[in-house]
């Protein structure tokens, strides 16, 4: 079945939910830091995720990968688990979580952009002036991290740089999908993301055992769902869109992230970045609503054979 063909609405819902684990992601981090830390953080959840992975595998008949997928494999397990988990949960010991969330909206720019030149994808005019709106909000958001009341800029540069390893990922990801089933490579690139960061989780036995009870939850949670049924919702999705367009609502995980934050931690962020998500998010606006998830398909005309055809 030609994955274009899948419809709209499936495709939409896989995104929405996406969407709305990942933001939760943010809180779940939050909670469990302060009786993991970082570094001990990011390997148990990579950890437990290869786990669950390994028991899908065991009844999906996931395949070995052929050599020539094992470097774009290594390529986003180093980038997109291991070096994404880590820069990230560093940088949310002094940033809250919805601000990461906001701040993290770089990344679908950046991968939007990388995938011109990588993946042959391109924008038009109004998604360029999307991207550019887009990008302006999440530099507020930034912003609104600076001051007496905040950590300084440390933390949001460690976000940036989650973001900047996230993008790299999405774009090899896409790559990958072209020659690989979403189960297929979601499996080794988790895989390969644990055993990259397995060295930093040295202290998480230790860690276990004065960890409160939220704690735990918190890393069980963020190991056995947010990093698996996310990630393979997203590779699906991502499969069956262009990168370009996919990527952009990714914007959303911000005021996802803001709501959980402040739900389920009672973290209220600062009012510059609750304007920043709005700059935010009329700029995802304007990149996804002209792409393939535009509600009122256009028809090709029916008399004129010759009719130029338009993007």
């Amino acid at each position: 079945m030609d994955r274009s063909s899948s419809p709209r609405a499936l495709v939409a819902g896989a995104l929405a939910a996406t969407i709305l684990l990942w933001g939760g992601a943010f809180a779940a981090i939050r909670e469990a830091l302060p009786s993991l830390g970082y570094a001990n953080l990011a390997s148990g959840r990579l950890a437990l995720a290869a786990a669950a992975f390994g028991v899908v595998a065991l009844f999906a008949g996931v395949r070995r990968p052929q050599r020539r997928e094992l470097p774009v494999l290594a390529a986003m397990g180093a980038t997109g688990y291991a070096g994404y988990q880590l820069l990230l949960s560093a940088g949310e010991q002094t940033v809250p979580a919805g601000t990461a969330a906001l701040l993290l909206a770089i990344a679908p720019v950046m991968a939007a952009v990388l995938a011109g030149p990588l993946l042959g994808e391109r924008l038009g005019r109004r998604g360029w002036v999307g991207l550019a709106v887009a990008l302006g909000g999440a530099a507020l958001v930034a912003l609104s991290h600076r001051g007496p009341h905040g950590a300084g800029l440390g933390g949001a540069a460690l976000v940036a740089a989650a973001a900047t390893v996230y993008a790299v990922w999405i774009v090899l990801q896409k790559r990958a999908l072209r020659s690989m089933s979403p189960l297929h490579a979601t499996t080794w690139a988790t895989w390969m993301g644990a055993l990259i960061a397995l060295p930093f989780g040295h202290a998480l036995p230790a860690s276990l055992g004065h960890a409160s009870g939220g704690g735990i939850a918190a890393l069980l949670v963020l190991g056995l769902v947010l990093s698996t049924v996310p990630f393979l919702l997203w590779a699906w999705v991502l499969a069956r869109l262009p990168a370009s367009v996919a990527a952009p609502a990714l914007l959303m995980i911000g005021p996802a992230g803001v709501l959980m934050g402040w739900m389920l931690l009672g973290e209220q962020p600062a009012a510059l970045a609750l304007v920043g998500g709005a700059v935010t998010l009329a700029g995802v606006a304007a990149v996804v609503l002209p792409g393939p998830l535009r509600l009122r398909p256009r028809l090709a005309p029916v008399v004129r054979t010759h009719a130029p055809q338009h993007a």
